[in-house]
C-alpha cells in the first residue's frame, strides 16, 4: 500500500488526495527516452521551445542529420512534439498540468523535459527555455539562445550570437563573431574573437569578464554604476565621457560595449 510523502499516512488505492493531510498524490512514472533522426540538406534551421522545467542542449553532430533525444519525466503531464518542414526542424515541449505541478517540481518531483539535439556543424538555432540550463557546443551560424530562469553556456561556437537570460549567468567560451549577451541578474563571461561589427555585453546585476583573443581592433565603451572598470593592458586614448570609460584597441574599427548597473568590468587581451 502506498504512503503519503507529506505525512506518512497510508493511502487508499486510486487516492488522488491524502485523506489525512489533504496533500495531492503524485503518481510517479518511469522516465521515457525517445529519439528521432531527421534528414536535412545544407544548413538547417532548428527551433526549440521548452516551456516545461528542464534543459536544452545542442551539439555538433553528423552532416545531413538532426537528431532529437528527449528525456521526459512524468511524460503523461508533458506535451512534446518534433516536426520538420523542409530544412526547418521544430521541437516543442510544454506542461499539460497546472500550478500544482510547478510547485511539486520545486520540491524535486513533477514533469521535466530534457532536450538533447545534434545538428550539422553549420546550422541556425533559435532556442528558448523557460526554466533550466541552455547549452550550445560546436555550432556555426546564427545562434539565438534565451532562458527565462537559467544559465546560458556556449562553447566553440561561431557566427552571429545572441544569448539572453532573465535570471542566470552567461558563459561564452571560445566563441567568435558578432556577440550580444544580456542578463537581467547574473554575471557574463566571454572568451573569444569579436568581429569588426558592434558587440554588446549588458547585465543589471553582476560582473562582466571579457577575454579578447587574436588581435582585437575595437572602440571600447564600458560603464558601471557601482563597481570598477579594469582593462589589461590599458586602452589607447582612454578617457571618461560622463560615466562611460572610452578608448580603443588597435585602430578601433569594431565596437565593444560593456554595461552593468552593479558589478565590475574586466577587459583582458
Amino acid at each position: 500500500m502506498p504512503y503519503c510523502k507529506q505525512c506518512g499516512a497510508k493511502l487508499p488505492e486510486d487516492a488522488r488526495f491524502c485523506p489525512s493531510c489533504g496533500t495531492r498524490v503524485i503518481i510517479e512514472t518511469k522516465p521515457v527516452q525517445t529519439r528521432r533522426v531527421l534528414k536535412v540538406t545544407g544548413k538547417p534551421k532548428v527551433v526549440i521551445t521548452n516551456t516545461a522545467p528542464g534543459s536544452i542542449e545542442v551539439k555538433k553532430g553528423s552532416k545531413g542529420e538532426v537528431t532529437v533525444d528527449l528525456d521526459l519525466r512524468a511524460p503523461e503531464d508533458l506535451d512534446c512534439n518534433t516536426s520538420q518542414e523542409g530544412n526547418v526542424v521544430t521541437v516543442t515541449c510544454r506542461m499539460k498540468a497546472g500550478l500544482w505541478k510547478w510547485t511539486s517540481y520545486i520540491f524535486g518531483a513533477g514533469p521535466r523535459a530534457n532536450i538533447l539535439v545534434s545538428v550539422p556543424a553549420e546550422a541556425d538555432l533559435d532556442l528558448e527555455n523557460r526554466a533550466g540550463r541552455l547549452k550550445v557546443a560546436g555550432v556555426k551560424g546564427t545562434l539565438t539562445a534565451e532562458s527565462s530562469a537559467g544559465a546560458v553556456n556556449m562553447l566553440d561556437c561561431e557566427g552571429t550570437v545572441e544569448a539572453r537570460t532573465k535570471a542566470g549567468s552567461i558563459d561564452l567560451e571560445n566563441v567568435s563573431g558578432t556577440i550580444t549577451a544580456r542578463s537581467s541578474a547574473g554575471s557574463i563571461r566571454f572568451a573569444g574573437i569579436l568581429s569588426k561589427s558592434e558587440s554588446g555585453f549588458k547585465t543589471s546585476l553582476g560582473s562582466i569578464d571579457l577575454k579578447l583573443l587574436s588581435e582585437p581592433d575595437l572602440t571600447v565603451q564600458a560603464s558601471t554604476n557601482l563597481g570598477s572598470i579594469k582593462c589589461i593592458p590599458e586602452l589607447t586614448d582612454a578617457h571618461y565621457e560622463g560615466n562611460r570609460y572610452v578608448g580603443r584597441i588597435g585602430t578601433g574599427k569594431g565596437k565593444l560595449v560593456a554595461e552593468t548597473s552593479t558589478g565590475s568590468i574586466t577587459i583582458r587581451q
